[in-house]
């Protein structure tokens, strides 16, 4: 693998006033202010937004209704019916803590690939690793609104006869579009949903995930401004130091980006990477939390992973430091695995403390 750098970031295409028109020459630099930065933020949206193909004309009245609400202690579990489509509802729970006397914070819980679905993120799964991936059970005993739902696949949206995360029948309804891009427009109508609470501060909305969860955490945030401030754990890797990007675009079973796939088989790189998305998120706060040993790479591969993912978070911090406010990025990274265990979590719910709460 030839070296693996970063330093494309801030890089941006500068010329006279017939630039656009394709007139004089022009020469690629570093984007020096948030202005000139401002003009990459728009093109790398754009084309994550082409990567993620074309979002069909869903938009529809979320008409939520209450169906349950449990007295779980110290907090109460209520359980909300929503439209995401015209043709599609479905429920999810709000976690919120008893006592509340203003509106307070809120945060967007994202499980991983379970079959568990939400249950997993509120604590339902009772084995060891489903107690510390319960991190909408934690945060809501921290004081937090938490808001869980299904991904499209997962738990009570699993398709009949298939196995969980299987994106077949999706395709068929939306051959144009992908998981990827339903999974962020699902995360908006929660975002809707969290609006119309009002124990909900609109203005302190957070978002937290595992794997799955951590890298649409990290999409989202590149396109979603109503998104403070977000934790991934394990949720993605740079692309360009991937050992397979099939990943991001496979040909089977849960199929993320298919518009991807071309890059993949020229061996081309991808539009956009993993700084670019983090880098989307300034000045909004975000905290990548990264296991060496993960992505198909091992701890005797360290001196490989290490130098890359420091050299990627000081490119990320750049850009961080345009706006003054280079604490709102901060990357973690640790030797425990594809994980979310105890000391990740006092980081990262310490983090969304921080960054959320007045």
């Amino acid at each position: 693998m030839s070296a693996v750098t970063f330093n494309d970031l801030l890089e941006i295409r500068k010329g006279g006033e017939n630039l656009t028109m394709g007139g004089g020459p022009t020469t690629v630099e570093p984007a020096t202010t948030v202005e000139e930065w401002e003009i990459k933020v728009r093109a790398l949206r754009d084309l994550f937004r082409q990567t993620l193909g074309r979002t069909p004309d869903i938009d529809c009245p979320l008409n939520p209704e209450i169906t349950d609400e449990i007295d779980c202690g110290d907090h109460i579990r209520r359980t909300i019916a929503y439209n995401v489509e015209p043709d599609e509802r479905i429920s999810a729970y709000a976690l919120i803590p008893r006592n509340l006397t203003k509106k307070t914070s809120a945060v967007l819980c994202i499980h991983q690939t379970t079959p568990f679905g939400k249950e997993q993120v509120i604590g339902t799964d009772t084995s060891e690793n489903g107690q510390s991936l319960s991190y909408a059970l934690h945060l809501v005993r921290r004081g937090f609104i938490t808001f869980a739902w299904d991904l499209l696949t997962a738990n009570e949206r699993k398709f009949d006869g298939l196995r969980d995360f299987d994106t077949a029948p999706f395709y068929e309804k939306h051959p144009e579009w992908s998981i990827r891009g339903k999974d962020l427009w699902d995360l908006s109508r929660a975002i809707d949903i969290l609006e119309t609470l009002p124990e909900v501060d609109p203005e302190r909305i957070g978002s937290i995930g595992h794997s799955q969860g951590g890298g649409i955490t990290i999409h989202a945030m590149a396109l979603e401004p109503r998104i403070k401030a977000g934790v991934s754990s394990c949720g993605d890797w740079p692309s360009r130091f991937s050992k397979n990007p099939f990943n991001h675009a496979r040909t089977g079973w849960w199929i993320g980006r298919p518009f991807l796939r071309p890059y993949c088989y020229a061996g081309k790189p991808f539009p956009i990477d993993l700084h670019e998305y983090l880098a989307l998120a300034a000045p909004r706060a975000i905290m990548p939390i990264s296991a060496l040993n993960d992505f198909q790479y091992t701890l005797e591969e360290e001196s490989l992973t290490r130098p890359v993912l420091e050299q990627m978070a000081k490119s990320v911090s750049s850009v961080f430091a345009l706006y003054g406010i280079e604490h709102n990025f901060r990357q973690v990274i640790h030797t425990g695995g594809h994980g979310f265990t105890s000391p990740q979590h006092a980081i990262a719910y310490a983090f969304l403390e921080e960054k959320l709460k007045p």
